[in-house]
């Protein structure tokens, strides 16, 4: 540990003690903080470059961090990338450059500010991390239009440290490029990304539209419907359990509610049109309004709140179609879960996402990336966890096992293979996950990183 000092300045070092501790190793899933002796936060390329080197050839446990929302920690070096926080925009080639270790809320809001009249795909929240978020793949409300944030006509370039030190853009190695798009971030260590700018609207029509359980039924029929016939890249839309922004997922008194987020890029009275069917359903409760690309990610930034205040547990999986029986199948395995444990109702959710297809499918073909896309669409996003100061281990198991098993009972042809693997969890395969890519990124990590020292969640 006296070499890893060494490399650093002593600014550059973060002590258990120290008031920053927290803020710069909190994980999204409590279960998964590993308490790291020392905090790395190199604030610069060189210093960056030197700790790899060093860290290079010792066994210390490492890991590196970017917004905490993959839940990234280490037993002894939790590298934070939080001081690469740069932005550039270059209006001639309408790319930015942006530092890996910030949020997106940062981006989000420097683009508003130096590059009016664009945006960038980016997450539908602000509180992910850049780095983690795109080297895993990166959904966006833009991704039916414009696919993953990873795919690269919107992200041509990464600047890469690699373990043994050399600095490098990843459009050098174009094999070490193609891995970092969706392959995680276990070939190097990103500092910087170049994405591209798209002219895109500046006022959309979002909010959510509240509805009773009543009303579930209902919903899935003409939410599939909806789902069906909508082919238009800038309208999407969600459906889950008001819990999950309103009730026990942040904090509060639990609420059985449902809802919709609706987006529409063409601007409010193009979507009152087209949701015109939600907002006439009976009970439905209108908070929709015109706003900003920024502020439609802000929406679900109440959820930041239980930012490790949960064991919580996640999986995607993309799905072909939505039909009415996977929706009523869905919200069963939600109901069933907290009926037989009431108290996983802080980490427990349901949510669909409906999107068009060249969101997994605007590159060529599968192979074109990292991560091979899967063939779907829309994505069911299911969670399960217990609050972390009331979790037991039986608690934690019952709430991993219900997750497990939550894909198979809704989906009838589920398949790992159809997981992100952003949210991966100990009953994920990830061979089946990255398929007819393993073997080229087994070889391409055998090469970058011989020691094997950059492990992330899962190990090919």
């Amino acid at each position: 540990m006296d070499k890893v000092r060494a490399a650093l300045s002593a600014d550059e070092i973060i002590e258990p003690s120290s008031p920053n501790y927290s803020k710069e190793s909190i994980v999204w899933s409590a279960h998964k903080f590993k308490n790291p002796k020392i905090i790395a936060r190199p604030k610069t390329i060189e210093s960056l470059s030197r700790l790899l080197k060093v860290l290079n050839n010792t066994d210390l446990d490492i890991n590196v961090r970017c917004g905490g929302c993959g839940s990234a920690s280490a037993r002894d070096v939790l590298i934070s990338m939080s001081a690469f926080d740069g932005f550039e925009f270059d209006k001639d080639s309408e790319t930015v450059t942006v530092g890996a270790g910030q949020l997106w809320r940062s981006v989000d809001a420097n683009v508003e500010k130096f590059a009016p009249g664009y945006s960038v795909v980016g997450p539908r929240c602000t509180y992910v991390g850049v780095g983690g978020g795109t080297l895993q793949g990166g959904v966006s409300w833009m991704s039916s239009e414009y696919g993953l944030s990873s795919d690269p006509q919107n992200m041509p370039d990464a600047q890469v440290v690699k373990m043994n030190g050399e600095v490098l853009w990843a459009s050098q190695d174009p094999e070490l490029l193609w891995a970092l798009r969706g392959g995680g971030g276990r070939f190097g260590v990103v500092t910087a990304f170049k994405f591209k700018a798209h002219k895109y609207p500046q006022k959309i029509y979002s909010g959510m539209i509240l509805f009773p359980h009543e009303a579930l039924e209902t919903l899935a029929t003409q939410v599939p419907d909806f789902a069906d016939r909508n082919t238009d890249p800038k309208v999407a839309m969600h459906f889950y359990c008001l819990d999950l922004t309103n009730g026990a997922f942040v904090g509060k008194p639990s609420v059985p509610g449902l809802a919709v987020l609706v987006y529409d890029a063409h601007g409010e009275e193009h979507g009152r049109e087209v949701f015109k069917w939600a907002l006439d359903i009976p009970g439905a409760t209108d908070t929709t309004a015109a706003m900003s690309y920024k502020q439609v990610n802000e929406l679900s930034d109440m959820l930041e709140s239980m930012r490790g205040q949960t064991n919580q547990m996640m999986n995607g999986v993309v799905i072909p179609e939505l039909t009415p029986d996977i929706i009523r199948k869905t919200w069963k395995w939600f109901d069933d879960t907290l009926l037989q444990e009431p108290k996983a109702n802080a980490g427990t959710f349901v949510l669909i996402e409906m999107m068009q297809r060249p969101s997994f499918n605007s590159v060529k073909e599968r192979t074109a990336t990292g991560w091979p896309r899967p063939q779907g669409r829309h994505i069911l996003q299911i969670g399960t966890g217990v609050l972390n100061a009331v979790c037991t281990q039986d608690l934690h198991d019952y709430a991993e096992k219900r997750l497990g098993a939550g894909g198979p009972e809704i989906l009838p042809d589920y398949s790992a293979a159809n997981c992100l693997p952003r949210d991966f969890e100990v009953f994920h395969d990830p061979v089946q996950m990255f398929g007819e890519n393993v073997e080229k990124l087994r070889a391409i990590k055998k090469r970058v990183d011989p020691n094997n020292r950059l492990k992330g969640a899962y190990e090919l």
